[in-house]
């Protein structure tokens, strides 16, 4: 699998996620009542930035790369993978020495440090060669009856508006970034192309969610015809959404309403119909980590959904909600990549520690997911370390199961990064 493309793809995504895992236990303990003295405060922005760039969005983007290589037939392009591997490196060197102010803007927060910049540049740069690689098959799949193939096209035209996206952007605001306050300018910067994205993690939802759910039954899963209209409106739903910045700015109120309404529609409607399709034909395998990993990635992505329809102000509800959203697509993915060595031939290295590890990052992320929740019903802020602001024994409790859910969720993360690294590392020395 290492000599592969896509497995070069899985494997610096299995980086990524090694190196965010890191970052998010710094960001945990720095929050967490029993731990937080014995954590540098200055250095808690910039851990932030590592672990949101590391662990969520390379993570994602390069496990989407992973999965697109793996089922389409189209060669994806040596450059790409480079260009993607060096970028993730300069941003994790960035983010691990602290170099630059740490600018906590929303979906991709920055640091001003020219090394940051031009690593996020290239790594999008290699992510996009593919998209236009894969684009022509990407189109034809959008007629396959294979739900798999079509949620993977809809999510490869994703990124080719994904990557307009970020162009017009950037045409937009200007190179000149004394024209705004430095958190406004990154926050227009990334604002639409972020959540164009979130559509991108929606069509690779449905692609996972269906490639579990057969393993489980064996065979291709029936499907409502209107599902194959659903992962288009996917893509129709990221180009409307892409159209209003030529009209609007980031931060005027009509744009984010009409983001909201866009992605209730487009985004909530279509993985609904998704999950009700799912469930009704998957098998429940307690002991199979692809099954387990399925009916988990379903109940927090429906747990972090119902937060954001409950409402919420700049709160601790805030990341509740997001996290729910995409460590969902994480699960799912680890799920997967379990698939992926099996299906490889490869014995896995630690076989009870992959069979376990999807129960303790499920539960870890549906304990840190309630702790947010529950701080933010009582006002706590969003991006801020410790709990000083706060007596109330409620908050500290909810914090304190926060912190205990990090535990668990790093415990998790490092379970699956420990397996899935000596499992190609013994494959490797065997071949």
């Amino acid at each position: 699998m290492g000599n592969s493309y896509y497995g070069k793809w899985f494997m610096l995504s299995v980086v990524s996620l090694g190196l965010g895992g890191g970052f998010a236990f710094l960001i945990g303990m720095a929050r967490a009542p029993f731990a937080e003295k014995y954590f540098p405060q200055n250095y808690f922005q910039h851990a932030l930035v590592g672990h949101v760039n590391l662990a969520i969005l390379f993570w994602l983007l390069l496990s989407t790369m992973t999965v697109w290589c793996y089922h389409l037939k189209t060669e994806g392009l040596k450059p790409a993978l480079w260009l993607a591997g060096i970028g993730t490196a300069m941003v994790a060197s960035a983010a691990l020495f602290g170099g630059g102010d740490a600018v906590l803007n929303n979906y991709v927060p920055a640091l001003v440090n020219p090394v940051f910049f031009a690593g996020l540049a290239l790594f999008f740069t290699g992510f996009s060669l593919n998209v236009f690689r894969f684009a022509k098959e990407a189109a034809a799949n959008l007629a396959s009856d294979d739900m798999v193939l079509n949620a993977i096209g809809a999510g490869v035209m994703i990124g080719i508006v994904l990557a307009a996206a970020v162009a017009v952007s950037l045409v937009k605001l200007g190179p000149d970034i004394n024209d705004y306050q430095q958190q406004m300018y990154y926050e227009r910067l990334f604002w639409t192309p972020g959540h164009i994205q979130q559509f991108l993690n929606g069509s690779m939802l449905a692609a996972v969610w269906y490639a579990l759910a057969r393993l489980t039954t064996g065979g291709e899963l029936k499907f409502w015809p209107v599902l194959k209209a659903a992962n288009k409106l996917f893509i129709v739903s990221s180009v409307l959404l892409f159209s209003l910045l030529f009209f609007m700015d980031p931060m005027d109120r009509p744009m984010r309403i009409g983001a909201e309404i866009i992605y209730g529609i487009g985004l909530g409607i279509p993985l609904f119909m998704h999950i009700a399709n799912i469930l009704r034909q998957a098998k429940r395998d307690f002991k199979s980590p692809a099954s387990v990993a399925l009916y988990f990635s379903i109940a927090i992505y429906l747990y972090g959904i119902f937060i954001a329809y409950g409402g919420f102000d700049n709160d601790t509800r805030v990341p509740a909600h997001y996290h729910g959203a995409v460590t969902a697509l994480t699960l799912a993915l680890m799920g997967f990549a379990w698939h992926m060595l099996t299906k490889d031939g490869l014995a896995i290295t630690f076989p009870r520690l992959a069979k376990t590890q999807p129960y303790i990052y499920g539960v870890g992320m549906i304990l840190f997911i309630s702790g947010l929740f529950v701080s933010g019903l009582f006002g706590a802020p969003r991006k801020t370390p410790g709990t000083a602001w706060t007596d109330n024994p409620v908050v500290l409790a909810s914090m304190s199961l926060m912190g205990i859910g990090t535990l668990l969720s790093v415990l998790g993360g490092i379970a699956f990064v420990l397996y899935v690294a000596a499992t190609l590392i013994k494959n490797r020395r065997a071949a």
